[in-house]
């Protein structure tokens, strides 16, 4: 099943206590949209540390939310609508089921204040990378054993 979390804006301002419900794209999905993020933070000449372009989600995990400024503007807003696709407004919290498409909500004026648009997009993308927190560690000794990072030391042998 895929992952929905429901988020409360916790902003002062008109849209304290709003309720949104993101869901997870598809493995597929945010692989390639992953992909595609890396693909224009590279393209616009921007040296993004420890990111190998066409790394995935994983390498966008790595470079954290920031890797939208390294990219031109037009394909930033794009790749940001697209993550936000995965947002629903929650309008009444006594029918859960009763969803705002993102789409309604952006273009219907339900989100009134500014801080609570970038809010959206960080808890959107925390949802889809923060699993890759947790494997950090793993995805270096792969890498050390794999030995594709020479500047690593290697592991300390038990005696």
């Amino acid at each position: 099943m895929t992952k929905s979390v429901t988020v409360v804006c916790p902003h002062e301002g008109a849209d304290k206590g709003k309720r949104f419900v993101i869901t997870r794209m598809s493995a597929v999905a945010a692989d390639r949209w992953g992909r595609h993020c890396l693909q224009a933070a590279a393209s616009s000449g921007s040296d993004i540390a420890g990111v190998a372009q066409g790394g995935g989600l994983a390498a966008v995990a790595a470079a954290g939310i920031g890797i939208f400024a390294a990219m031109d503007p037009e394909r930033m807003d794009a790749l940001i609508d697209q993550l936000l696709q995965c947002v629903q407004m929650q309008p009444d919290p006594a029918n859960p089921g009763v969803l705002l498409a993102w789409d309604v909500v952006s273009a219907g004026g339900q989100i009134e204040e500014i801080p609570t648009v970038g809010w959206l997009q960080k808890e959107a993308f925390a949802l889809h990378v923060d699993f890759f927190k947790g494997v950090g560690q793993l995805f270096s000794l792969l890498t050390l054993m794999l030995g594709t990072e020479s500047n690593v030391p290697a592991p300390a042998s038990a005696t």
